[in-house]
């Protein structure tokens, strides 16, 4: 028997990571040869209903979780904390594959940014992780430093996204969308002195209003909740703040590009040339009257420049063998 580490999925999505575990469930799981045990190395949530089998929250029960570790002959990550886990570090010798989602060393170079983390960060502990897994999977389509600091046994595996709105961007193109984690590296403090909306954690966006001098008084927060997602898509924004600084995939700008909205993305971000990039806040300003001051056409011109580019990552099947190979190999 095999373990597959997570800190979250089903219906706990915080963020890329947990929808792309939900689509590793669908879609690869169920075609592995081996016996696969999901570890989700948290709390079971309130709600949480699933037809899993092979399933445990070590959070609910430890006990649990030790006669697991011992008795599994490999541990995989399909996303892993960013710091030590005790339990999970006393059977390294079992670790095999991780998948990667954001390298940590590219995390803590955050430009312009406030420092702020939603989650405990300890880059020796990160680093120690993915030293003693077998094999390091990229989900990015941007380059990283973990190839340099990882050169053997480490490899690409692309996420995907599916459009499935394809939405035309809208005519009201004034008020800025914010529907990411706030961290450092995701510079919500670009939307200082712009009308807009954010959909986020209600404590980060608390941290970061109270503790500095940037002005949010035309922004409407919203606590982020998967099933608001979709109404909070359907408002008068035209606008998405989608410029993370080293984002590996960036699936909130697929997202945005998907339900219309014109995305402001990180110059290092992308191999295309989209007219609306940025890499510190006052690019971003710059980025952002470009949009107002460009007529629909050049704004639809550069969104469907920058959608045909995205496009190429919606295979799920091609996304899936290459996991499966991984695994079954």
């Amino acid at each position: 028997m095999k373990l597959l580490v997570t800190t979250g999925c089903g219906n706990i999505i915080q963020g890329g990571a947990d929808i792309w575990v939900n689509h590793f469930i669908d879609l690869v799981l169920p075609k592995l040869k081996d016996d696969y045990f999901i570890f989700v190395d948290g709390r079971k949530p309130v709600g949480w209903e699933s037809d899993i089998k092979n399933i445990h929250f070590h959070g609910d029960d430890s006990a649990r979780s030790k006669e697991l570790l011992e008795e599994c002959d490999e541990i995989h990550f399909l996303h892993a904390n960013y710091h030590k886990r005790e339990h999970l570090w006393e059977h390294k010798d079992k670790w095999g594959i991780i998948f990667v989602h954001a390298y940590l060393p590219d995390m803590l170079k955050y430009g312009d940014s406030v420092k702020q983390f939603n989650t405990n960060v300890n880059e020796d502990d990160f680093l120690e992780l993915l030293h003693y897994c077998k094999k390091r999977i990229w989900i990015g389509n941007n380059d990283s430093q973990l190839f340099k600091d990882f050169p053997k046994e480490t490899y690409t595996i692309t996420n995907f996204y599916q459009f499935k709105e394809n939405a035309l961007p809208s005519v009201n193109n004034k008020k800025v969308g914010f529907t990411s984690r706030i961290e450092s590296r995701k510079n919500v403090h670009y939307l200082d002195g712009v009308e807009g909306f954010v959909l986020s954690n209600r404590y980060d966006w608390k941290n970061i209003t109270e503790n500095t001098d940037f002005d949010f008084s035309k922004i409407k927060f919203y606590q982020w909740d998967i099933k608001i997602h979709e109404s909070f898509m359907k408002k008068e924004w035209g606008i998405a703040h989608c410029c993370h600084t080293n984002e590996p995939f960036g699936y909130n700008i697929f997202q945005a590009v998907d339900w219309g909205k014109i995305p402001i993305i990180h110059t290092d971000w992308g191999d295309i040339d989209y007219r609306y990039k940025a890499n510190d806040k006052q690019s971003f300003g710059y980025a952002y009257s470009n949009i107002l001051r460009d007529t629909p056409m050049q704004r639809t011109k550069q969104f469907l420049k920058l959608k045909t580019y995205l496009k190429q990552f919606d295979n799920k099947e091609n996304w899936a063998k290459k996991i499966i190979v991984f695994f079954n190999s």
